[in-house]
């Protein structure tokens, strides 16, 4: 029953099985051998029929390995000694690669297992092809990330010979900081067919490390990775970007020194307002804004009433004194859209942007009764008066300035400590 079974097994295997006789020689060496079984699996592996094949020599079936004086030795030298052995052969007629696989069964009969390996063979001769042409440097790994072959290159940027790192795990050649970035860089390569324009650090020989940058793709159970040194690239990159990293720093220091000096240029030193450079710089763009986008621009004139006499009688100082602390008492009233600017002397300037007249004057009404309330250290009650126009359409910066400053003309010339409105 055993024996029905494992003929069974060999005669319906979807492997190619064969079994041959030893011929000898005059001096006990094998000759030739004697086909004595074989399956179909074996038939269709060969292109051959079995009437073909029964109780035939193996060199008259395979005429061409008589050519093969290496294999035909190597053949007979396992048989004689009694050793399995493993040998590719390839078929002129169908251009195919067979590995068989040899092994005794009894004192003369041998056994025969038969592999396909052409596709190995045209990969091994597509990764030779490879690596000759190719200038750059040339990594083949396995999935498991062991390397495979590499090329001629590796010598040259690396400083290894091939057979120092072929067989080596490619993370054992890595900085360690770029480890476990180039291990999910190879897991994209299971997704995509290719991965370009990775950098990494690679260890040389010496023990420095070069910028290597890749370009892998993923081909059955290899992946192929052609590279290029870019360390000289990298050292540039890195001095021109310390160079602009340090010229970025001056340029932000130059501009933030640009910015101080445009401050200062439109500030006033003694009261930290703006002055009247800034109505120079500013007041044209915000009339055209106000003009083209139809909203209201209103102007406050404030003058400090009698501040001659505070001078004449305080002293300097104390005038000085006042003029700050006026200017902080509006900055409180006035809002962030509200420019307040010291014209120079005691007089100054408010503008106000979506403000009508009527709204501009009760803003300089509060701020008036603001002035006289407080109680100035020294100097004590103090107050100013108002001059408020809003600007008319297309009228010029002038002619606005023109009848706010007649306003405040009238505020002084009545009764001080008033607000007048100017007419349109």
């Amino acid at each position: 029953m055993k024996t029905d079974v494992y003929y069974q097994f060999f005669v319906n295997s979807p492997f190619a099985y064969s079994c041959h006789r030893v011929i000898a020689g005059e001096n006990g060496r094998p000759v030739d051998y004697v086909f004595l079984e074989y399956n179909q699996a074996f038939e269709q592996l060969m292109g051959l029929e079995g009437k073909e094949i029964h109780h035939q020599r193996l060199f008259d079936i395979f005429p061409f390995l008589l050519d093969k004086e290496e294999w035909k030795e190597n053949l007979a030298q396992a048989v004689f000694n009694r050793k399995p052995l493993k040998i590719d052969i390839k078929h002129h007629s169908t251009q195919q690669w067979t590995r068989m696989n040899v092994f005794q069964l009894e004192p003369d009969i041998y056994g025969c297992i038969y592999t396909d390996v052409t596709k190995e063979y045209k990969q091994d001769k597509e990764i030779e092809s490879f690596l000759r042409i190719n200038i750059d440097l040339v990594f083949i790994t396995d999935m498991t990330g062991s390397l495979v072959r590499v090329n001629h290159a590796v010598e040259k940027i690396l400083g290894y010979q091939a057979e120092e790192i072929e067989g080596v795990s490619f993370k054992s050649l890595l900085h360690h900081e770029d480890i476990q970035k180039t291990i999910d860089v190879r897991k994209e390569l299971e997704n995509h067919d290719t991965v370009a324009n990775y950098i990494n650090r690679v260890r040389h020989k010496n023990g420095t490390y070069r910028y290597i940058e890749w370009n892998s793709q993923s081909n059955g159970k290899y992946i192929y990775s052609s590279a290029r040194d870019i360390t000289e690239r990298k050292k540039l990159e890195e001095e021109l970007c310390e160079k602009n990293h340090s010229l970025g720093l001056l340029t932000e220091e130059l501009k933030q020194k640009n910015k101080l000096l445009n401050k200062l240029a439109v500030t006033d030193e003694l009261t930290g307002l703006y002055n009247r450079q800034f109505i120079v710089q500013q007041i044209k763009p915000l009339i055209k804004k106000a003009d083209i986008e139809k909203y209201a621009l209103s102007m406050i004139l404030v003058d400090i009433d009698f501040f001659k006499n505070i001078n004449d009688t305080w002293g300097h100082p104390v005038g000085d004194s006042v003029l700050k602390q006026t200017g902080q008492l509006m900055k409180q009233t006035l809002r962030q859209s509200d420019t307040l600017i010291r014209l120079g002397g005691e007089e100054f300037i408010i503008v106000l942007p979506y403000t009508s007249l009527d709204a501009a004057s009760k803003i300089a009404e509060r701020i008036r009764i603001n002035i006289e309330r407080f109680n100035y250290p020294s100097a004590g009650n103090v107050t100013a008066s108002f001059g408020v126009a809003k600007k008319m359409m297309n009228e010029s910066f002038e002619s606005w300035y023109s009848r706010a400053d007649i306003a405040l003309y009238k505020a002084k010339e009545s009764k001080r400590n008033c607000v007048v409105k100017a007419n349109l």
